[in-house]
């Protein structure tokens, strides 16, 4: 009995829809619909029609210079250029100092090592002005290979190679040339990005310091740039680490890695996926960072880093103890920037756009967003009243794509305006 009047009530109730609709396609819009813009209109003024861009310097004189990962030397024949119009670059400070003579790699005992050539570039991560004009380039030592990897370094191809732009030769002989020991630069470290202080009190040389951040063996590394001593700090704590299972979201795709010498498709780890993104504040007193694969901000005080461990044993946990998390940013950043007002800039591969950090509130904003920024890598504030950035669609270069390289060329160096003008510490 108490079956029957179960049944009969499912029945009822199915007989009792009379709501159905048909929908058909209307011709009205939603009041809100993402136009992909915001913030002040995106210029583009170079385009790069052979290499896609990692790095970007423009100096006080007006003179600009961009690096560009490379491989093979036939395809890739140059790292570093000068940008001479709006479509073309030219070897810096040379073609032949761009060429190693016994090629981009070392072999040893059957091992493929990234060559050890201290007198010419190899794969060059960042280029950078300092507050005198100079520019210098961090050699990472480890060029692409294989669809997208790249080999250990060996001890003297990673260095920081310092050019003066004013000297009689043009600035085509560097003037200083550092290479780091492998107990400050294991092999499988990566120098990323690089910024100074010249201010003549940081050290007893008297010539100022560089902080780099290593995102392959993820840490920071400072050097004394008068005597080209260097050594290790923040070495693989949680914030200079990449996230576990860390997945960007870039042009509304989840992406993962899949490189030909590792097809198997995994969580991102380009280049370590440590600490990359990297600024000093205006006043110097900190440098702030991400690694590449997090969403996570931090700044870390300036002086205990310039304490080197082999001074005073407790240098490290100094330095540990000084950095502080400053929240999510939001999405994952590559490059970040300050100008002289004290905005850090950082990039957002992840929404195409640049945001903006205000250490007085302690908040993120969003600055400048555009469908034509395709992965922001490198920014740099010029003194013409213009933040440029080189976007390199670097998510769909081979080290993402299983060894397929899906950039679409041209490639682009875009600016927008800002107010402020480059931080230049110790000028």
């Amino acid at each position: 009995m108490k079956k029957t009047a179960f049944f009969s009530l499912l029945s009822s109730s199915a007989v009792g829809v009379v709501n159905a609709v048909t929908f058909t396609p209307l011709d009205d819009k939603p009041g809100l619909i993402d136009n992909g813009t915001f913030g002040p209109a995106v210029e583009v003024v170079h385009l790069f029609e052979n290499q896609p861009p990692i790095g970007i310097t423009v100096g006080s004189t007006g003179r600009a210079f961009v690096n560009f990962n490379r491989g093979d030397l036939p395809t890739n024949p140059t790292t570093v250029a000068e940008i001479i119009n709006s479509t073309t670059e030219v070897p810096f400070p040379s073609l032949e100092f761009n060429t190693p003579p016994e090629g981009l790699t070392n072999s040893s005992s059957g091992r493929i090592l990234g060559s050890s050539d201290t007198n010419h570039f190899i794969n060059v991560q960042s280029v950078v002005h300092d507050a005198k004009g100079r520019l210098w380039a961090i050699d990472t030592g480890r060029p692409v290979i294989d669809g997208g990897d790249n080999p250990p370094a060996a001890p003297g191809g990673p260095k920081l190679v310092g050019f003066d732009l004013s000297d009689d030769s043009n600035g085509t002989t560097p003037f200083k040339t550092i290479t780091f020991p492998e107990t400050v630069l294991p092999a499988l470290g990566y120098l990323n990005d690089i910024r100074f202080d010249l201010s003549p009190n940081l050290t007893a040389s008297g010539e100022g310091v560089a902080y780099i951040a290593d995102s392959g063996a993820h840490g920071i590394i400072v050097v004394d740039l008068g005597t080209g001593e260097s050594w290790r700090h923040l070495d693989s704590i949680h914030a200079t680490n990449p996230v576990s299972q860390f997945l960007p979201t870039l042009f509304g795709a989840p992406t993962y890695q899949a490189s030909a010498r590792n097809p198997a498709f995994h969580w991102e780890t380009v280049a370590g996926g440590g600490i990359d993104g990297f600024a000093i504040s205006a006043n110097g007193k900190f440098i702030y960072f991400t690694p590449i694969a997090s969403r996570d901000f931090y700044r870390v005080e300036t002086g205990p880093l310039r304490v080197n461990p082999a001074d005073d044993p407790f240098a490290v946990i100094r330095a540990v103890q000084s950095v502080q998390y400053l929240g999510q940013l939001g999405g994952g950043a590559d490059g970040l920037e300050t100008d002289d007002t004290g905005t850090i800039y950082l990039s957002s591969p992840e929404h195409n756009s640049v945001n903006t950090f205000n250490p007085q509130t302690g908040m993120i904003e969003l600055f400048v967003r555009d469908p034509m920024i395709a992965w922001p890598d490198t920014l740099s504030v010029a003194n013409d009243g213009f933040l440029y950035f080189t976007v390199n669609q670097l998510w769909l270069s081979p080290v993402y794509q299983n060894g397929t390289d899906k950039r679409v060329k041209p490639f682009a160096l875009l600016r927008v305006p800002i107010k402020g003008g480059p931080v230049l510490l110790g000028a």
